[in-house]
């Protein structure tokens, strides 16, 4: 699904400002039902098989990130899953395919291992990928996200390139939305009273940092991986 620049940061602007994602004050919060297929109700980290396509980070914007996934666990931690450990930290380009079931998985995963194998070199060598952490939501009521633009219409249209190459292979109903999980909700219905707090925290934190933290990650870096869980991937290609 193609965007052009401007549209792509007023969408992500607006996921930020409309309550990060978050329902109504008044309202109960329930996690997504497919949640506990990553999660289970007591907030571990339960197998979930699949592959996606994530840039890798530098150790000094995961250990960025860490702090804030840090504060978020020893604020609000009793809302939150099993914490993901820093080194599993990534940006999301493109998921491709998950299921809770590695049988179903596999056959999928032997079909995109064949032909990004062809085609993933050609996403590197592009240089510096200039982003911006503009940015924490609720994502589609499974987990707290950071988002990231491009910090101009030029990175932005490399990326947006990178993300249709993949797109081929596999069609998502949404459009480029770069992003690293913090965290993942403990399944559940949570009532205004409890989760006002985490709200409280996130939109805070994206008052105080509205104009974005600026990141530049090497193009290189982008990588081809499976994963057995939310909490451990594995380099398919490199």
């Amino acid at each position: 699904m193609k965007e052009n620049y401007f549209d792509h940061v007023n969408r992500i602007q607006t996921l930020i400002q409309d309550r990060a994602c978050f329902p109504p004050a008044d309202e109960e919060f329930k996690t997504s039902p497919n949640l506990v297929q990553k999660c289970r109700e007591d907030g571990s980290i339960c197998p979930f098989y699949g592959d996606t396509v994530v840039f890798q980070l530098p150790k000094s914007m995961k250990q960025y990130l860490s702090s804030i996934q840090k504060s978020l666990y020893q604020e609000h931690g009793k809302f939150l899953s099993e914490i993901l450990p820093e080194e599993s930290l990534h940006i999301t380009l493109h998921d491709l395919s998950a299921s809770t079931k590695k049988s179903e998985i596999t056959p999928k995963i032997e079909s995109h291992d064949n032909v990004i194998k062809s085609f993933l070199p050609s996403l590197k060598d592009k240089g510096t990928i200039s982003l911006v952490a503009k940015g924490m939501v609720s994502m589609v009521a499974s987990s707290i996200v950071m988002l990231f633009e491009p910090v101009d219409e030029q990175v932005h249209n490399t990326i947006q390139q990178m993300y249709e190459s993949v797109d081929e292979i596999c069609p998502l109903p949404y459009p480029l939305t770069l992003h690293c999980t913090l965290a993942y909700y403990k399944p559940g219905t949570y009532s205004p009273e409890e989760w006002s707090s985490l709200y409280k925290f996130i939109s805070q934190w994206n008052s105080q940092n509205s104009d974005g933290i600026r990141f530049a990650l090497d193009s290189n870096m982008i990588d081809y991986q499976f994963f057995c869980s939310m909490k451990k991937y594995e380099s398919i290609v490199s």
